[in-house]
């Protein structure tokens, strides 16, 4: 059997991966379409057979006859770095508890206070995987829930795969509840570590079994709604398969009551009521003054305010002439490209500038401090600092 060569540092993984992303993220994207086939991922890397080769020795990908996959714990790798992972491992869950009795059992007997530091972050390390793993189970078995529901066409599977899945929901309890019994049991191990880092771990992973808890109560009744709406389909599915048969033989109206029951029902009422809308002409509004009085009376009775427009005031001689109304406003681009032309300080060039308004102090502060936010890299700051009626600026050049 031939050995694979492995990778030996993290650096030479990195580069391999690195250099082989577009190869990698084209099978990863098709992994469930296809299988990939050699020749395709011989172009994805360039033509070059000794880096398509060096992916095979170093376990990256698998070579199956003409097609190539990407090897498990890659691809596991990915999907859980990816949150893409549809699988939900119970398996994970409860190897982490066995290894974590494991670490507390050796920290309990260790003698040597390096190694029993050792043992104690790993532990830690343990009970913060526990609990995310626990969590991400959760959402995992929440999408795949909603996905059996929604996309199986099969009625039998999916029914199937929601108590598949509802007794993964409570394996997932169990677990939850054998690792805060061991959490509870192991008490003396979490009195003699003294960590807060791992008191602060405990709380932390408590807190996500409490909110794991609510969701699988939530998940627990959803799969229940959803099994009782597959019953009540596939009943309906028969009941309408066997009345096609019975109208296929014509025997629809001797072996069944239905038009017994079409005929006492009256769906009309479920209907919504039809409005139509009449509008009135301009010539009867204007001839009839009985319709317009009649008008008015529902207006009044619905509580609508008179809304007849009056002819608006003629324009006067004075609204008729130009009036030219100056604003305060300046182009800051404007008073920039000024400023960077001229060998005056910024606040002294604004105190200068030829505005055609009226502006006070306030209004030139407010520029000078536009200016430095819009032109930051092209000030030239001195460190100095001057006065002006109250008011300290600092020096600023243009560059």
């Amino acid at each position: 059997m031939d050995i694979l060569t492995h990778f030996r540092t993290i650096e030479e993984l990195t580069k391999t991966l690195s250099r082989e992303q577009r190869l990698l993220s084209e099978m990863f994207e098709k992994r469930k379409l296809m299988k990939f086939p050699l020749g395709l991922a011989l172009d994805l890397v360039g033509d070059n057979e000794n880096r398509l080769k060096r992916l095979v020795d170093y376990g990256v990908l698998v070579e199956a006859g003409n097609t190539v996959e990407i090897e498990s714990d890659y691809l596991n790798f990915f999907e859980e770095v990816l949150n893409v992972n549809e699988e939900i491992s119970v398996l994970s869950v409860q190897e982490c508890i066995n290894t974590l009795k494991e670490y507390i059992g050796y920290f309990l007997q260790e003698t040597n206070v390096n190694r029993k530091a050792g043992y104690q972050d790993s532990v830690r390390q343990l009970l913060k995987k526990t609990g995310f793993r626990t969590l991400k189970n959760v959402v995992d078995l929440k999408r795949n829930m909603d996905h059996a529901y929604k996309q199986e066409p099969n009625y039998l599977i999916k029914k199937t795969k929601l108590q598949n899945l509802d007794e993964k929901s409570h394996s997932i309890r169990s677990m939850i509840r054998e690792c805060e019994k061991l959490m509870e049991n192991e008490h003396a191990f979490f009195i003699m570590t003294n960590d807060p880092h791992m008191a602060k771990t405990c709380s932390d992973v408590k807190h996500d079994f409490v909110e794991a808890y609510h969701a699988l109560m939530e998940i627990d009744r959803q799969i229940i709604v959803y099994i009782n709406q597959i019953d009540l389909q596939n009943q309906l599915y028969k009941k309408i398969r066997k009345l096609k048969y019975l109208q296929d033989q014509l025997l629809i109206k001797t072996d069944t009551n239905l038009v017994q029951v079409l005929e006492d029902r009256n769906p009309l009422w479920m209907e919504s009521r039809q409005y139509s809308k009449v509008r009135l002409s301009l010539e009867m509004l204007r001839e009839n003054d009985q319709i317009v009085k009649i008008l008015r009376r529902i207006a009044e009775r619905n509580g609508i305010q008179k809304t007849a427009r009056t002819e608006a005031e003629p324009l006067t001689e004075e609204d008729l002439q130009e009036h030219v109304q100056r604003l305060k406003e300046v182009d800051p681009t404007e008073v920039w490209n000024a400023f960077a032309a001229s060998s005056y300080n910024l606040f002294e060039f604004i105190l200068r500038y030829d505005y055609k308004a009226k502006r006070d102090i306030e209004d030139h502060a407010a520029l000078f401090c536009q200016l430095v936010i819009l032109h930051p890299e092209e000030c030239r700051m001195t460190g100095k600092y001057a006065t002006y009626q109250d008011i300290e600026y600092p020096i600023i050049y243009a560059k």
